[in-house]
């Protein structure tokens, strides 16, 4: 049969490398099903259906982190384009490169009220798009599919990577695509896709003369790292290692450091350890490097002043951010792994000419062994809360969260990506994980959607192969989205879905304690999660003391050709680490 304008668009998702399309259809969205079919004949993506539309987009999400592919998910007009928001925002709000298509109703029908009616003249999807996407737009004529299809995808790839959107009326989708079905910018994947180094030289020579005359009196820097600074580990680590400067993270950027270099002091602000506050907050800091943050209210502490003040510079690759940090002494705009690198240059040749002399860190000389071979969980330079409790020789009868989370770090293989859902599990892990494999732990608490990591885990087990993929959530946020299981059990993933049981909305329960005069009932009734999980064709394991770690066979877990969900009974009453201390 002729191609059609579908075909085209699937054809650019091939020339992307995406194997995957994640989707709950509808009528509207048939001419694209039948060009996925005929693409998948040859080798091209092919359709995950999942369970609700929501978590369609959150395994687009989970996919594009683990792959650095864009990731893609549909869903028809209406009610189901309404249900994907939730994880287009998410997704938006943390960066993730997604194409999003939803169909419209025929052009000439609208605002006359037809079936789940989504154009301007009724619920207007497109702008309800606009404000949680890089690009949202209506394809209102043939001729513009491609433009606009080109224009969506080089935004969604391009920093300050996102979502972009196209709303296609469905007698668009299936129009001929005329010229043999050739598409019209076979390139675009090459200048979607490369990477491009920028670097603001007046910016950077400022902060190069602020770096000499602070490290010349002998004072310190600090370096903060966000999440946004992806692919710079090693020169960010190799900036601190020149100068001695202390590392603390945000919460996200906890994925780009080792906890175990001996300049890790751990994270700054909710949830995160009173050594990253100590480093500081030392008398003898000059300059705050804060890089690859938007210095969000999690990431500051609640804009603790000990961080916001006049001795940050912010660094960052997107403009936007800076409106975040008026109080600081400079702005430095352009590509992180760029910038500090030409920094680490300049200050080598500062100190090869005799120009610039450094002093050790205290402590740092007895560090270099304990990071080369490591014997305890806690990193020597980081303090956490209540170091016992996460001791595997803890006599403790009942099962403490800080527990759990050790057994789940150290248990499973290197390879492991650990996703950690929006529940009483985030405030646990942000304190208490710690891992030689950083890059494998995933948060998304920049817009916190309860549910995220379950569709997420199902998505980056389809970009990562054989390697297993656990999901940390809580019973609360497994009763909202938890039916994406049969999803990986439809698709055969190694997905460990870890559900910590305490019977409420525990974060939240916890939080209200703090600041509520009143009790406020946030129970759940108990539920037998395992019966649940077998429902739906997975493998179930009940633990509820400490030793019944002992009676699970990780490696065969991991091996499994299928999902398995631990239902992981913890103590209710024991307080998250919502504050840093």
């Amino acid at each position: 049969m002729d191609k059609t304008l579908s075909d085209v668009i699937i054809r650019y998702l091939e020339l992307l490398g995406v194997e995957f399309v994640f989707s709950v259809p509808g009528s509207p969205l048939g001419p694209l099903y039948d060009a996925l079919v005929r693409s998948e004949r040859r080798g091209g993506p092919r359709t995950v259906l999942a369970r609700h539309e929501g978590g369609a987009a959150f395994m687009a999400d989970g996919y594009a982190r683990e792959t650095g592919r864009i990731g893609v998910c549909c869903a028809t007009t209406g009610p189901g384009a309404t249900n994907l928001i939730t994880g287009v925002a998410c997704a938006y709000a943390d960066h993730i490169p997604m194409l999003v298509i939803t169909p419209q109703t025929p052009l000439p029908t609208f605002g006359l009220g037809p079936f789940q009616e989504s154009s301007a003249d009724a619920v207007d999807i497109v702008g309800m798009f606009e404000h949680c996407t890089r690009y949202s737009s209506l394809v209102s004529h043939p001729e513009q599919l491609e433009k606009k299809l080109a224009a969506a995808l080089t935004v969604a790839l391009q920093t300050p990577k996102g979502p972009a959107h196209l709303s296609v009326p469905v007698e668009i989708l299936r129009a001929s695509a005329g010229g043999g079905g050739e598409i019209a910018f076979p390139d675009l994947h090459k200048l979607a896709t490369e990477s491009v180094s920028l670097i603001d030289n007046t910016g950077v020579e400022a902060l190069c003369r602020d770096l000499f005359r602070t490290l010349s009196r002998g004072r310190k820097v600090v370096l903060l790292i966000g999440h946004d600074c992806a692919g710079s580990t090693d020169e960010l680590t190799g900036f601190a290692e020149l100068i001695h400067a202390p590392m603390i993270t945000t919460q996200r950027g906890k994925s780009r450091i080792d906890p175990y270099h001996p300049l890790a002091r751990g994270v700054f602000g909710f949830a995160g350890h009173i050594t990253a506050r100590e480093a500081l907050t030392d008398e003898c800091v000059g300059l705050i490097l804060a890089a690859g943050t938007d210095l969000g209210e999690w990431a500051t502490g609640g804009w603790d002043p000990a961080l916001m003040n006049n001795k940050l510079v912010h660094i960052h690759n997107t403009m936007d951010c800076f409106s975040r940090s008026p109080m600081a002494q400079l702005h430095v705009y352009g590509t992180i792994s760029t910038i500090f690198r030409h920094l680490a240059e300049r200050i080598q040749a500062a100190i090869q000419e005799g120009k610039l002399a450094i002093g050790m860190v205290k402590g740092q000389e007895a560090a270099a062994d304990q990071y080369l071979e490591y014997q305890q969980y806690v990193p020597r330079f980081i303090k956490v809360q209540d170091p016992d409790s996460c001791k595997l020789t803890n006599s403790s009868p009942v099962l403490k969260p800080q527990r759990v989370i050790r057994e789940l770090a150290q248990r499973f293989p290197a390879e492991t990506r650990f996703l950690i859902d929006n529940s009483n599990s985030v405030p646990w892990s942000i304190h208490y994980f710690f891992n030689r494999h950083p890059k494998h732990y995933h948060l998304s608490v920049g817009f916190a959607s309860m549910g995220w990591a379950i569709g997420a885990a199902v998505g980056m087990a389809l970009g990562a192969g054989n390697a297993p993929v656990i999901c940390l959530t809580g019973d609360g946020c497994f009763l909202m989205n938890g039916l994406e299981i049969s999803v990986a059990v439809e698709q055969n993933l190694p997905v460990i879905f870890a559900v910590l049981i305490d019977r409420a909305y525990g974060m939240i329960k916890h939080s209200l304690r703090r600041t509520s005069d009143e009790h406020v009932d946030l129970a759940i009734p108990p539920i037998d999660f395992c019966k649940m999980a077998e429902a739906a064709g997975a493998d179930a394991f009940a633990i509820r003391r400490p030793e019944d770690f002992e009676k699970l066979d990780c490696r065969a877990l991991c091996n499994r050709k299928g999902p398995t969900l631990l239902e992981i009974h913890i103590d209710p009453e024991e307080v998250p680490p919502l504050r840093m201390a």
